[in-house]
């Protein structure tokens, strides 16, 4: 982790469990992480379910700082407990995204 923030070492892809389920017209999303609220703000407003939860820290538990968490610093921003980055936010909100949408298929 050391390495990475100080350029040493590449950071790889950090697999992690999601899942999506629908009740009726609603989304239920659980994700491993305290999502900072850029990304829950991007998946509810983008969601084709008329209401979308969000179940946070559904597993190990980290910090998802954005880019603007990044830029103010602060404790979630520090690699000590924000193991992803914003690069990852971005594809948890697209991926969770297409799995709301896979269950919501007419509507686009």
């Amino acid at each position: 982790m050391v390495e990475c923030f100080d350029g040493i070492q590449e950071p790889r892809p950090l697999p992690v469990e999601i899942h999506v389920l629908r009740v009726g017209d609603v989304a239920i999303a659980t994700n491993p992480f305290e999502l900072f609220l850029d990304y829950g703000v991007q998946i509810k407003a983008l969601s084709a379910a008329s209401q979308t939860i969000l179940v946070q820290l559904s597993g190990r538990g980290w910090y998802l700082p954005s880019a603007r968490a990044l830029q103010g610093g602060g404790y979630g921003a520090m690699p000590a407990v924000s193991v992803v980055g914003p690069e990852g936010g971005g594809k948890l909100v697209r991926e969770t995204l297409a799995l709301i949408q896979d269950l919501f298929p007419n509507t686009e």
